[in-house]
């Protein structure tokens, strides 16, 4: 399982942005430096909002950034940002978002197995409340 490999090097507390594009520009920084996703893989996870409208916020205050895998998707790897402020995705009710999942995976079978994991725990409100308040990388973690 994908997230029991989660470490705080994975994730950014606290990132302040200038709108949704830059937030998902600088949320993908992580997999970028690792080597997990190739520049063009950012810019179709922003064109595929601009194509589809904001369907990557998959709850409240949640989003959920990926392109599909032929993309630029190099290996599969997460990463968890959250933004301070929060930021408007156009997503109505859901907005505005505290938390950037960025997701790179290379099929569509490793895509929905982490989508499952992940569903586990972001179905938990009391939890996903602590992720957006965490105020460390590491609580992030234990959390």
């Amino acid at each position: 399982m994908l997230l029991d490999k989660i470490t705080a090097a994975d994730v950014v507390i606290g990132l302040k942005t200038q709108d949704w594009e830059d937030a998902v520009r600088r949320s993908a920084q992580i997999l970028l430096e690792k080597g997990s996703i190739e520049p063009r893989y950012v810019e179709a996870m922003i064109q595929v909002v601009h194509e589809n409208g904001p369907y990557i916020v998959i709850g409240k205050h949640i989003a959920l950034a990926h392109a599909r895998p032929e993309c630029g998707a190099l290996r599969t790897d997460i990463s968890f940002t959250t933004l301070d402020p929060a930021i408007h995705f156009n997503a109505g009710k859901m907005d505005p978002v505290k938390l950037i999942i960025t997701l790179a995976a290379i099929d569509s079978e490793t895509h929905l197995d982490l989508l499952s994991e992940l569903a586990e725990i972001l179905m938990d409100e009391e939890k996903s409340a602590a992720l957006f308040e965490a105020e460390s990388a590491a609580a992030f973690v234990q959390i």
